[in-house]
């Protein structure tokens, strides 16, 4: 693997190191037209800096939202994934998984990499991420040809913290939160620039105490339709976790035109989780069967560890640029599980009792090497290609024992070892012209896809494996017309994505969460693929209308089904989907004191093919909104007020009741406007707790209720310091910007 590895690196490297040599060959063979050089040479010190305006929470762009973490003042002393749950047109469920305009299959990027996670390994990944390590957040519902065509619903970009003034700056945050338990984050960001070189540093921690309450209640039926017996759980989680992480990295100025960057991320988290389970079976007349107690603990653990190589050289002024970039990414995780189940059966006054212990490593390792290239053509035309090639590896073992005693007699029905191998090859051709009014962007990308999977057997079940691969063409277009007003435009996209199975959807082993709720993977999923249309009118990036229809074919999604009691959690293809709806954002202000960013969105989707269903069509509509309120009081007070509200819809087998929240915080500005402290209050009401029905279920009726420490108090401080100097910009190449603009993440 090391040396496979080893080889790409090598290739990659001997194809940029000309490049590389060019331009030192052109910085010490020319006279330095070396102005920018100069500028690194002659800084000008400044000795105060002050930013007498705040940049908006939400900037609309051509093919993206983004947000400005900043901006809003309960976003501090939060994480990346409850930022994610206050993001316009962004749903993040109990489970954290993350949809966005009502869909899921979303891909999450750090600085424009994949994170290659997904459900509860992403989610735990986002938490240990603090929200004073953000920067930015990119909402990308229609990426273009130069993104991997991965992710039906779109990309999320999230932008770490990185500074480019020369010499030494940073911020520090302090944030200390009570739900009924206590939690705590602290994050320091460093940057330190001279002459050629640029260092940079994200070292953040987070403690997150939490508990969370589940009810499931079942119903089952015979054939003619008779209910014959009850099923009432109430499952009370106490989940505890630490998460240390660090981002390092250096930046190399090796000439005016060209930077190499090196940087290494690790994620690191440690949690134990209780769980009490109480459930009564009952027959029809409500008489009770027998009563269920559990008591399940969890130990969980999980390394993330990437480096990165990445070089970019622009050729001329004029926007002829080259960029690279080398990963290698390793994850390794384990569970530890203990099982202790009481039944004591009333009609017979007896109780019976059973153990059962779990061992789930788990390891993934990630190879990719990519390269872009573009090229400007006459009349405000650009043209850009790129490659990219990935090796995936994962390795996962589920070791179940029943305990007699103190012996550990293995489980054999349960217990698996799965290996799933994974090749994507992908280039990719885009194309972009400007007129006086029209502008037209086109692109295409191919990827080829090579997968197999391996379940090795035990004593009682034999080996079993399964290979896929298909080579696919993946088209975006848009059309861009400025109206009569120059503030005014209209956007026209048309894009095909795939969204491919994640790894553990595929590996067909059962995952206990409790005695009576299983999870249980799938070898057999299909990728599933969008065609999505989208039109967009802005004005002056203060109202935004989106119309947007969606269609995908093979749709991956939960599947639940019951066998013998038991609740089994799959991912399955369910048929087909069509999506149809309409947002808006809308920003206002009020003078200086005043501004209102106000999102909201009308949806109706439209399922075929559902599980249980007869192949009935399933039709729904939903509204969402989330207002915002800035406040600002003068002498550095500040204030807001935010919200949510989306009425009831349904999504695949899950029909779901009405969701809201209000959150609000106060600031205040001290230390000369460096320092800033601050008090917040998520979900104000405590009324967040996701709740419905799950349809669908052969001769089963079933409902859930989901409630959690979501109402939140944090006190956080946030203190800005720099003892840098601003370099003195002597080039000005227009689009291609200066070599300090250019600073690759």
């Amino acid at each position: 693997m090391t040396n496979s590895f080893l080889r790409v690196f090598t290739t990659l490297w001997i194809a940029i190191a000309p490049v590389f040599a060019m331009a030192q060959a052109d910085t010490a063979g020319k006279k330095p037209a070396a102005k920018p050089a100069d500028s690194l040479k002659k800084p000008v010190e400044l000795k105060e800096v002050k930013i007498s305006t705040r940049k908006n929470y939400i900037e609309q762009k051509i093919d993206r939202t983004v947000l400005n973490i900043d901006a809003q003042i309960t976003n501090t002393g939060t994480n990346a994934l409850e930022l994610l749950e206050k993001a316009p047109g962004v749903m993040v469920d109990q489970d954290g998984k993350i949809s966005m305009k009502g869909q899921q299959g979303v891909i999450v990027l750090i600085d424009n990499r994949p994170t290659y996670l997904t459900g509860t390994a992403l989610a735990a990944y986002l938490k240990s991420l603090p929200s004073g390590s953000i920067s930015q957040i990119e909402l990308i519902p229609n990426p273009p040809a130069r993104y991997d065509a991965s992710g039906s619903a779109g990309m999320i970009n999230i932008r770490t913290r990185k500074l480019t003034i020369s010499g030494l700056n940073g911020t520090l945050n302090l944030g200390l939160g009570y739900s009924p338990n206590w939690r705590h984050n602290e994050s320091l960001s460093l940057n330190y620039r001279k002459n050629k070189f640029n260092f940079f540093s994200n070292l953040a921690y987070n403690v997150h105490n939490s508990w969370r309450r589940l009810d499931i209640d079942r119903w089952f039926y015979n054939d003619a339709g008779q209910q014959v017996s009850a099923f009432e759980q109430t499952t009370i989680m106490h989940p505890k976790n630490s998460s240390p992480n660090i981002k390092a990295g250096m930046d190399f100025y090796a000439s005016a035109s060209t930077t190499v960057g090196l940087v290494f991320t690790g994620a690191y988290s440690r949690g134990d989780e209780n769980k009490a389970v109480q459930a009564i079976a009952s027959q029809p007349s409500g008489i009770t069967d027998s009563v269920i107690s559990a008591r399940n603990k969890q130990h969980d653990w999980l390394n993330n560890n990437g480096l990165n190589l990445n070089l970019s050289h622009k050729f001329d002024s004029l926007g002829h640029e080259l960029t690279t970039d080398l990963d290698y990414i390793v994850y390794h995780s384990s569970s530890s599980q203990q099982f202790l189940n009481q039944v004591y059966n009333v009609s017979a006054g007896r109780q019976t009792s059973d153990e059962l212990h779990a061992d789930l490593p788990s390891s993934i390792h990630i190879y990719t090497a990519k390269a872009d290239y573009e090229h400007p053509l006459s009349d405000k035309a650009k043209l850009s290609v790129g490659l990219k090639g990935s090796y995936v590896n994962t390795d996962n073992t589920a070791s179940y024992f029943q305990l007699r005693g103190n012996d550990r007699i293995p489980d054999y029905d349960k217990t698996n070892h799965f290996l799933y191998k994974e090749h994507i090859n992908a280039v990719y051709i885009n194309l972009n012209k400007e007129w006086k009014r029209l502008s037209v962007q086109a692109g295409l990308r191919m990827e080829q896809t090579l997968m197999n999977g391996r379940q090795l057997g035990n004593s009682i079940k034999p080996d079993s494996s399964f290979r896929q691969s298909y080579t696919n063409l993946f088209p975006t277009l848009y059309l861009s017309y400025k109206l009569d007003s120059a503030r005014d435009k209209l956007t026209l996209y048309y894009g095909r994505r795939v969204h491919r199975p994640f790894y553990q959807d595929l590996n067909p082993f059962i995952f206990l969460l409790d005695k009576f709720s299983y999870f249980a993977g799938n070898p057999y999923l299909r990728p599933e693929f969008s065609n999505k249309v989208d039109l967009n009118f802005n004005h002056d990036n203060k109202l935004n209308i989106d119309i947007f229809y969606n269609i995908s074919t093979s749709l991956i999604s939960e599947v639940i089904e019951q066998e013998q009691g038991i609740f089994i959690s799959r991912t399955g293809n369910i048929g087909k989907m069509r999506f149809f709806g309409i947002s808006t954002n809308l920003s206002l202000k009020g003078g200086k004191w005043y501004t209102l960013n106000l999102y909201s969105e009308a949806v109706t989707n439209d399922f075929s093919g559902l599980p249980g269903n007869n192949g009935n069509h399933v039709k729904s509509f939903y509204f969402y909104i989330n207002p915002n309120n800035q406040f600002s009081f003068g002498k550095g007070w500040g204030a807001e007020l935010s919200g949510m509200y989306v009425t009831p819809n349904q999504s695949a087998q899950f029909k779901k009741k009405a969701l809201y929240n209000i959150n609000a915080g106060i600031q205040k500005q001290i230390l000369h406007e460096n320092g800033t402290v601050k008090f917040t209050v998520r979900d104000v009401l405590d009324h967040f707790r996701p709740q419905g029905d799950i349809l669908n279920i052969p001769n089963t009726r079933a409902s859930y209720y989901n409630a959690f420490d979501n109402r939140v108090a944090t006190f956080s401080f946030t203190y800005n310091f720099s003892k840098g100097m601003a370099t003195t910009k002597k080039r000005d190449t227009g689009g291609a910007g200066s070599e300090q603009e250019r600073v690759k993440n």
